[in-house]
């Protein structure tokens, strides 16, 4: 137990400093421990909520939250959250899932995602996305912020700061939801002392580690990481 409340302590300390929540590496450490589904849903979306909310207070204050953007996105995860959460699907089905997100999210990790010139997008396009990725959240615990920012750049809906901040807040109202959802029959002793930890590790990372870390090395860190265990889920479970 103490080595894994470090390692959640380290995700949190890591992804607060780049301004996330760290769900995907919270799921893909439990899922690597044999976890229930169950579990690993209730303590992934626990723990992102803790971390974003720091970062959400902190991009709502500096005005970087765009309603645009997050308005339909929200509007359609929602729903989408609460659906995922509420499906009926097999231990085996689950990890089977989880290991294809986690390889596809430690793919988009380790690429690369230049700022691009600023291009309107109609809100239409973003409700689909946002309930594809809400049932995600919903279903494996991983808030979908880690698929949404590299496809926002890809659209180039916005500038950089924007995007995290829209992440940042899909995360966290997604995270609610799920949590909400799961709430009438969760064992709420699960999280443990995680939260706490997690709280301190995201305070941390964003007020004294903010800019230290170069984001692609984290990405890149933790998307190693998440691809080895989506190999061992999809491989070896």
């Amino acid at each position: 137990m103490p080595l894994l409340l470090a390692l959640f302590f380290l995700i949190a300390l890591l992804y607060s400093s780049v301004g996330f929540g760290g769900g995907s590496s919270y799921t893909a450490v439990l899922a690597w421990q044999g976890e229930s589904p169950e579990v690993i849903r209730l303590v992934s979306l626990t723990c992102n909520l803790v971390v974003v909310l720091i970062g959400g207070w902190a991009s709502l204050r500096a005005g970087q939250v765009r309603a645009r953007l997050l308005g339909p996105l929200l509007a359609s995860s929602i729903p989408g959250v609460w659906l995922g959460a509420h499906w009926e699907i097999s231990e085996r089905a689950f990890f089977l899932v989880l290991g294809l997100a986690l390889a596809v999210a430690g793919g988009l990790l380790l690429g690369r995602f230049a700022e691009r010139e600023e291009k309107a997008r109609s809100p239409w396009l973003l409700l689909p996305l946002g309930l594809g990725l809400g049932f995600l959240a919903g279903l494996t615990g991983i808030g979908g912020g880690i698929y949404l920012v590299p496809v926002l750049h890809l659209l180039a809906v916005g500038r950089a700061r924007e995007v995290a901040a829209v992440g940042t807040w899909f995360i966290l109202v997604n995270s609610a939801v799920g949590l909400l959802a799961l709430a009438p029959e969760a064992d709420w002793s699960r999280p443990g002392w995680f939260p706490l930890v997690v709280a301190v590790g995201g305070l941390v990372g964003a007020r004294l580690l903010q800019g230290v870390f170069a984001p692609h090395l984290i990405r890149r860190w933790t998307g190693c990481l998440i691809l080895v265990v989506a190999g061992r889920l999809l491989f070896f479970q």
